[in-house]
């Protein structure tokens, strides 16, 4: 394992265990092109979260990670742990936005030690848009 690997995988870890969920499923998977997928289930009052983090090592170290069908993109690795904490604890919001003049779209914000963090969900959005 690199020390990205570890990294990454133990900043999410410690995550889980600020919920009280000290042993999170992982499982880490080798991707093409030297890059890798690692999948977590976290626990949380009798619920699984599912959550996957993909690194490619050709690029800085940052992540996409996918949390119950929000993707964010490029989450700087240092800041995993405090963006899902914030998510998982209810301290993301959820906010409309237009993409097009006439298409209405909604992300989640996550604000972090370096920035903000904008999460989409096309399952989200379609459903909003059926309402």
């Amino acid at each position: 394992m690199t020390s990205e690997k570890l990294n990454i995988a133990a900043e999410i870890s410690a995550a889980a265990c600020s919920f009280g969920d000290t042993d999170p499923e992982v499982e880490e998977q080798e991707l093409d092109g030297g890059g890798w997928m690692t999948e977590f289930v976290i626990r949380l009052d009798d619920e699984d979260v599912e959550l996957d983090v993909m690194h490619y090592a050709r690029v800085a170290p940052s992540a996409r990670l996918t949390l119950e069908g929000w993707q964010f993109e490029q989450v700087a690795a240092s800041d995993l742990r405090q963006v899902i904490t914030k998510i998982l604890s209810g301290e993301a919001v959820i906010k409309a936005r237009r993409t097009f003049l006439w298409r209405r779209d909604h992300v989640l914000e996550v604000a972090s030690r370096t920035g903000t963090y904008y999460g989409s969900s096309e399952s989200f959005s379609k459903e909003r848009a059926a309402v």
